[in-house]
């Protein structure tokens, strides 16, 4: 009789199937990439091999922008410069929407007129301070000193404002403004340069300046108040002795 001899494989234990030891995270090795976009593999690996293209693209597409806009500024109408929300950024300058109501008033223009010049209106921004209510109204009118307003076509009668229409001399001289903001923000103050730490810095507390600093802000008011009354009485009775 033929005998048959029978091999018997027993597969050895992976360690990769074993868990490791101590509390770490569980780990999760994905190997297969989907490269292909298609509905079984959701294309995840993006490829950029058009970079050349794109940019030539987004060239001519910048330059049909401006073609179809001349003579008026790329960068749309004129914004504001206005301070970042929250105490985290408000140190720091951006665009805003437009310009408020009381800034186109101290400039001499309405809001009606302004939209028909390039000049962006936000009807529900308010002034807090003098600084930007004078930063933003110097803006305004250094854009109405550079501004050359076309005549409507059609021959017909553009809205009376502060700004006259331009004769032909004058209009054939136009550039169009191709840079990002019609006027560049104002800079930003440069930073203090290093010095050395005097005397007077190195005694002082700075726990308790800082308290009675923010103690003489609260209570400024008050103390003015207290002061105008104390000259008032001491008048009152210099004249009462008289």
């Amino acid at each position: 009789k033929a005998t048959v001899s029978v091999l018997y494989w027993t597969k050895k234990k992976s360690h990769s199937l074993k868990m490791p030891k101590h509390n770490n995270a569980v780990p999760r090795n994905h190997f297969r990439k989907h490269w292909n976009p298609e509905s079984s593999q959701k294309g995840h690996i993006k490829t950029f091999f058009q970079q050349a293209q794109q940019k030539k693209a987004r060239r001519v597409k910048r330059q049909q922008k401006a073609k179809a806009l001349y003579p008026r500024p790329v960068s749309g109408a004129l914004r504001p410069v206005v301070q970042a929300c929250s105490q985290r950024y408000n140190m720091k300058s951006r665009a805003g929407r437009g310009f408020t109501l009381t800034e186109l008033k101290a400039a001499g223009l309405c809001a009606k007129y302004a939209r028909t010049i390039g000049v962006s209106v936000d009807h529900r921004r308010k002034n807090h301070s003098e600084e930007s209510l004078a930063k933003n109204t110097q803006r305004l009118k250094e854009y109405l000193s550079k501004l050359i307003l076309y005549p409507l076509q059609g021959k017909k009668k553009a809205t009376k404002g502060p700004v006259a229409e331009a004769t032909g001399d004058a209009l054939k001289a136009v550039q169009q403004n191709m840079t990002k903001d019609i006027i560049a923000a104002p800079a930003a103050p440069a930073a203090e340069a290093p010095r050395d730490v005097t005397k007077e810095e190195q005694t002082r507390h700075i726990y308790n300046f800082l308290r009675a600093q923010k103690r003489n802000e609260k209570f400024v008011g008050i103390r003015l108040a207290r002061i105008k009354r104390k000259a008032e009485k001491a008048k009152d009775d210099a004249g009462k002795k008289q």
